[in-house]
């Protein structure tokens, strides 16, 4: 199984339309949950562009004008779609896997960069965890850090933090180790900042059913972060052609 989760910053930018058809055609992805859409609806002629052969199931939140916005995509050839259900700061796939005949849990979530409403979205999380009775992943950009290694400056942690970890710690999630570099956002200058503000978390359950579940991030392209690429086996992840390979960051 092949997920993709990516901080997009935007699903209508120049190039945006092409890049995501390219990661979701080369990579064979079975589910996609693209975070900061800044997309209030989606026209047919939107997912034509990027799934011309109506091969997944799509549901959204929509943005507050130009702020959040989570769009996220199922693959119907590997699963069946039981239902969507929409929070504040997430869009949680209830799933029939096909190959596997169990039911799963695929929770795509945002946190808002500024700190206002922070208090709630850890309460949603805590919700999501502590509801949840499928093998579950639950990942995107939840700005904010768990750990002084999260950043490439000086970092000592926050209640939020502390919160964080609260949240993760009790329901025995797994915080998956990213391979191919430490961070997943940069703001892009010379002498960069560089942090992991996006992640994927598993449940227990998940991590019996996938024990082979890795986590590497992809070149950065059109955003400041890095798309997050989830494989379920060591041997099932395609080669991607030379067109997604050409990404750069």
């Amino acid at each position: 199984m092949i997920g993709v989760l990516w901080n997009c910053r935007g699903v209508s930018k120049k190039g945006m339309s092409s890049l995501l058809k390219e990661i979701l055609t080369d990579y064979a992805v079975d589910f996609v949950g693209l975070q900061e859409t800044m997309r209030l609806k989606y026209p047919d002629k939107f997912f034509r562009k990027i799934d011309y052969g109506k091969k997944f199931a799509w549901h959204w939140i929509p943005s507050n004008g130009r702020s959040g916005g989570v769009l996220c995509g199922v693959n119907l050839d590997r699963f069946d779609v039981i239902k969507f259900i929409e929070g504040t700061f997430s869009l949680k796939a209830i799933v029939q896997d096909k190959k596997e005949k169990r039911t799963l849990s695929l929770v795509t979530v945002y946190g808002l960069a500024h700190e206002e409403n922070r208090d709630l979205f850890l309460t949603e999380l805590s919700q999501i965890c502590s509801t949840n009775t499928y093998p579950m992943i639950l990942g995107g950009d939840f700005n904010i850090r768990r750990f002084s290694s999260d950043k490439n400056t000086s970092f000592s942690g926050n209640k939020f933090t502390d919160l964080f970890n609260w949240v993760i710690n009790p329901h025995e999630l797994r915080d998956l180790p990213l391979n191919g570099g430490s961070y997943t956002w940069s703001n892009n200058q010379q002498v960069p900042t560089l942090e992991r503000l996006d992640r994927i978390l598993i449940s227990e359950d998940w991590e019996k059913l996938f024990p082979l579940t890795s986590l590497r991030k992809l070149p950065r392209e059109l955003s400041d972060h890095n798309p997050l690429l989830l494989c379920t086996e060591q041997n099932n992840l395609k080669k991607p052609k030379p067109s997604a390979l050409k990404l750069h960051g």
